[in-house]
């Protein structure tokens, strides 16, 4: 709920949920340090910002920006457009400004069209914050877009780059099969894929799982992998992504197994040569009769191979994208990597809604991970998805118990 109220300085403020948008005290001065705060982007002649509130950092960026500058602000919340239209309507008569709202019909496609000629975007958190429930779409868009742009120019990004073009130099010099030697061996199978990841739910669905393993195509992600054979569970195949070292810790103990391994040209080097199964790999060539979408997680790739099969059904086990208890991860985590799993007590919490109707904690990057998961669900409405996991909810998927689709066999 937006509530007005009178700053400290004399002019009105703005809270949501009992949270100031703008300062209590100097809203003013506030929107001042904000538009300093982001100064760099301001020389350039498209500028976007996300976030309207009550206008007072808009008219400090006004300030700042050159004056044959275009500045888009984004908004969709209409409640708080209509409460800046009252106390500052000044914002909307910039001739400079181009004010976008959510009432108009082309509101995405004016964002992605901007965003495209501005390559970045500037983010008012406390607006962005009142559409979090009410729009999650949007709200996580920004997000990620904000953090992608973030990562692309860091100082990690440029060493990630680097480690993939150096796996990639030594992966194309071998004769490893193609992705589509491995669809050509599924394409005619009626069962559904089964993707395993390394949530702390996976745990208590391996003993059901093992039962009924002649039921489904399962495809394993890396940090599944060891709890699945840990329990006797082979799976039909083992997906990777990562470029690093770090990742042959997945097969250690495990690589001599006849399991097909599916990895694109940039994975881990290392993990590649010590695995002596039957290898797969993606993302040769921009000419590849057939690429699989990875985008930045292992989930996702997992989840494109099974559709590159065919797929009219995929469950997901243990894709929990938050915090189970303290837990983020299966039990074989920490005897993986040598380290207590202690992301929650780490990283920053965020919450999502939960699969049960409540609200979870996540960090920023599972919710990244959820959306690009929720992504390819949508691009592919011809497959049911069902998620089993006991995590974050999935926009697109049947939320149902791993036991409900066993014990009713007309959904397998």
């Amino acid at each position: 709920m937006i509530e007005l109220e009178k700053a400290k300085s004399g002019l009105m403020t703005v809270k949501y949920d009992n949270k100031y948008i703008h300062s209590k005290y100097d809203p003013i001065r506030e929107g001042q340090q904000f538009a300093d705060g982001n100064i760099e982007l301001l020389s350039k002649s498209i500028i976007a910002v996300y976030g309207l509130g009550l206008g007072y950092h808009i008219d400090s960026i006004v300030k700042k920006m050159n004056s044959s500058s275009i500045l888009y602000v984004f908004e969709y919340n209409m409640e708080l457009v209509k409460y800046c239209r009252e106390i500052n309507s000044k914002v909307f008569n910039y001739k400079n400004v181009k004010i976008i709202d959510g009432d108009d019909d082309k509101f995405y496609e004016k964002l992605a069209e901007c965003l495209d000629k501005s390559q970045d975007i500037i983010t008012h958190k406390a607006s962005l914050d009142t559409i979090r429930f009410s729009n999650e779409l949007l709200y996580n868009l920004i997000n990620d877009y904000s953090m992608a742009r973030q990562f692309q120019f860091s100082k990690c990004n440029e060493e990630l780059i680097k480690l993939g073009e150096e796996n990639y130099e030594v992966n194309k010099k071998q004769n490893y099969r193609s992705i589509g030697e491995f669809v050509d061996l599924y394409k005619d199978s009626v069962k559904p894929y089964v993707i395993t990841a390394s949530g702390p739910s996976l745990d208590d669905e391996l003993e059901l799982l093992k039962e009924n393993r002649e039921k489904f195509n399962i495809i394993s992600v890396g940090s599944s992998f060891r709890a699945l054979m840990n329990k006797g569970i082979r799976p039909d195949a083992v997906v990777i992504i990562d470029g690093k070292e770090i990742v042959k810790k997945q097969f250690e103990g495990y690589e001599n197994e006849n399991i097909p391994l599916c990895f694109p040209a940039t994975a881990s080097r290392w993990t590649v040569e010590l695995y002596k199964g039957p290898k797969y790999m993606f993302n040769i060539t921009d000419n590849d009769d057939i690429k699989i979408a990875t985008r930045g997680t292992v989930a996702v790739a997992a989840m494109d191979i099974a559709v590159k099969c065919g797929a009219k059904m995929v469950i997901f086990l243990g894709q929990d994208l938050a915090f189970i208890g303290d837990k983020s991860h299966t039990e074989t985590f920490e005897k993986v990597y040598g380290f207590v799993d202690n992301s929650k007590l780490v990283y920053k919490n965020k919450v999502v809604k939960s699969v049960d109707g409540g609200v979870i904690s996540t960090t920023q990057g599972y919710i990244s991970f959820k959306n690009k998961i929720e992504s390819l669900i949508r691009n592919n409405t011809h497959i049911k998805f069902i998620n089993c996991s006991k995590g974050a909810f999935i926009n697109g998927a049947e939320h149902v118990n791993f036991d409900y689709i066993i014990k009713n066999n007309n959904m397998i």
